[in-house]
């Protein structure tokens, strides 16, 4: 099962360590180390190496360019880790941080790269850092292990480890004190800090949870510590490969003193407050099954006299609310389907979501005026005569929605059906009214994308929970909030932002398919709020030009993906291969023809 592991460490001189043997460790290769002119070799444990990658930023020097250039991934980072080790001087120098990273044994080894690279690409080279990493996979326990410089690059090699912190104008931000009246320059660690690495904990968390999702399990992370969820007490204590292997093969286990003690006080803590284990599990899911309990149970408990006791009083307990009874076959006699549970947390927290969204539907006060709305329009359908593009009927009706006088409105659209157009239209119409916009998105990526398309400046939801929780660009009356791929929040994070926009006075406008992706943790808040207050539907898909490419794309969007597959391989677009290789050399081999083309076009 998915279990939520980073760990960080530092790799100091100091230590007695040294930052190349840990680099040949993990890419189980030989290394030289040049300082020292010792030799690392760990080939042995090759087998358990299942990929390697040397990530950079889009910009690096020469100097390291050079030096990895036409390399293989193992020589690339002795390169570079050489470099680390002649630059600092230090005899107790910092020369890297390794974050150690439990993978979901739920995804397939090609789901975790893709899984590693985005969080890598989010969250590290973006920021201009190196993240060297191999994922290891001994006996069905996956994970990576990622090491990153503590200093930026630069053209003469490294740069300092503390930087000037900055405002909005660039200038560094001067703290002023009675000695010191022009200010004290504030400095931070440019490879980050604990915040950093709570940061970092919970994109992990974002990150897995996606492609759990699109993986179709419904399993999920949460990046806060056991404490920070009010479960303090009930932590797991990683087992390792070989203890991991033995509990899947169902052997017994057995554990140190100290162990035993520890998970023994565990077991005593859910005994007298059984209602922990539901929370978690809350956490997780909105809705569980008896083997959902049993499951979570198991990875604290191991006493089958306290596993028994402890179970009774949970299927006992008053937070425990059965949705849906156990269906039994009338033939047979035998369980057809299991009973369906929840959590009154659960209930109060969608209750509460959907109180906010009946008080902001009946808010009124946001309406934009007919002339502000009908130069929004034409600015978008002329802003690029070259492409010739003019919002349809269906998407001005959805412009207009979005725009009225409530306080919340939903576009439910497919990919591809114009729903980052109509909110560039919007946007201008907000803000022509004097209404300041944010945008917001589960994902970095997803922000990022709704920033390029719409103008809407965008963050993470995460991230501007966190700026408004610090009193920093707090939502004021007639601010508007724009969620986009609203079908993957879940019910608790949905909650506390239409709770927010609520008290503010604010207007929150909810973008997404609800049958997309299945939402990130528990509740799929955005189709119970589109059921109680209505949406705008963009039924038409724009994205693709031929009907019966339009058409695929509604298939694909409805599940039904043989028959979407037909249509493209009815009119010769499916591609066909005996072997994996063959279609991937097809795939590059068509890329350089599409890529040498356009040069020849462009010349």
């Amino acid at each position: 099962m998915a279990i939520m592991f980073v760990r960080a460490q530092v790799i100091s001189r100091g230590a007695g360590r040294s930052i190349v043997s840990a680099a040949a460790y993990r890419h189980r290769a030989r290394m030289m180390d040049e300082q020292a002119g010792t030799s690392f070799s760990y080939r042995g444990g090759a087998s358990e190496l299942v990929h390697e990658e040397l990530a950079l930023p889009d910009q690096i020097p020469a100097w390291l360019r050079s030096a990895i250039d036409g390399r293989s991934v193992g020589a690339a980072s002795e390169a570079l880790w050489n470099a680390v080790d002649a630059f600092e001087k230090r005899a107790d120098a910092q020369l890297a941080r390794e974050l150690i990273i439990a993978l979901p044994e739920e995804l397939t080894r090609a789901e975790n790269i893709s899984l590693v690279r985005e969080f890598v690409r989010d969250n590290l080279t973006s920021k201009g850092m190196v993240a060297d990493w191999v994922y290891h996979d001994k006996d069905g326990n996956p994970h990576i292990h990622l090491m990153t410089t503590l200093r930026p690059l630069t053209e003469e090699g490294f740069g300092r480890k503390k930087v000037a912190v900055t405002g909005e104008d660039g200038a560094p931000l001067r703290v002023v004190t009675p000695d010191r009246p022009k200010g004290r320059i504030v400095y931070k660690l440019w490879a980050g800090d604990k915040e950093t690495m709570k940061a970092w904990k919970i994109a992990w968390a974002e990150t897995a949870n996606r492609h759990l999702a699109l993986a179709g399990h419904e399993v999920r992370l949460d990046g806060r510590s056991y404490a920070e969820q009010g479960l303090d007490g009930i932590a797991q204590r990683h087992l390792g490969p070989e203890k991991a292997a033995l509990s899947r093969r169902g052997a017994t286990m057995y554990f140190a003193p100290a162990d035993l003690a520890r998970r023994q006080e565990m077991a005593d803590r859910l005994l007298a407050e059984p209602e922990l284990l539901l929370k978690q599990l809350g956490n997780e899911r909105s809705t569980f099954d008896e083997r959902d309990i049993a499951k979570a149970l198991h990875r604290t408990v191991d006493d089958p006299l306290d596993f028994a006791n402890i179970r009774a009083r949970l299927m006992a307990s008053d937070d425990l609310i059965m949705l849906k009874p156990q269906q039994v076959d009338a033939e047979t006699g035998k369980a057809a389907e299991p009973a369906v549970f929840t959590t009154r947390d659960i209930l109060r927290i969608e209750y509460d979501m959907a109180r906010s969204a009946q008080v902001l539907s009946e808010r009124r006060g946001f309406a934009v005026s007919a002339v502000s709305l009908a130069a929004a329009i034409e600015n978008v359908e002329t802003a690029d005569p070259e492409k010739s593009f003019r919002l349809d009927p269906e998407q001005v009706d959805a412009v207009r929605h979005v725009t009225g006088d409530n306080g919340i409105a939903a576009v439910v659209g497919l990919a591809g059906a114009g729903k980052s157009t109509l909110l560039a239209a919007a946007r201008v119409a907000w803000e022509s009214s004097g209404s300041r916009v944010m945008g917001a998105a589960l994902a970095g990526k997803a922000a990022e994308g709704l920033e390029d398309s719409s103008g809407i400046r965008s963050r993470t939801l995460a991230s501007w929970e966190l700026i408004w929780a610090n009193g920093h660009e707090t939502l004021h009356r007639g601010d508007v909030v724009v969620v986009d791929e609203a079908g993957m929040v879940s019910s608790q994070q949905m909650a506390r932002v239409l709770k927010l926009v609520e008290q503010a006075g604010a207007k929150v406008v909810l973008v997404g398919d609800a049958m997309q992706l299945q939402p990130i943790q528990a509740g799929a808040a955005f189709r119970a709020i589109t059921e109680r207050i209505g949406f705008a539907e963009l039924a038409g898909v724009r994205r693709q030009r031929e009907d019966w490419a339009r058409e695929a794309s509604r298939l694909f969007a409805r599940g039904e993906i043989e028959k979407g597959l037909d249509a493209y391989a009815q009119h010769g677009h499916l591609i066909e291969a005996a072997t994996r290789d063959e279609i991937i050399g097809r795939i590059v081999g068509d890329w350089t023809e599409a890529r040498r083309q356009a040069i020849q076009d462009s010349s």
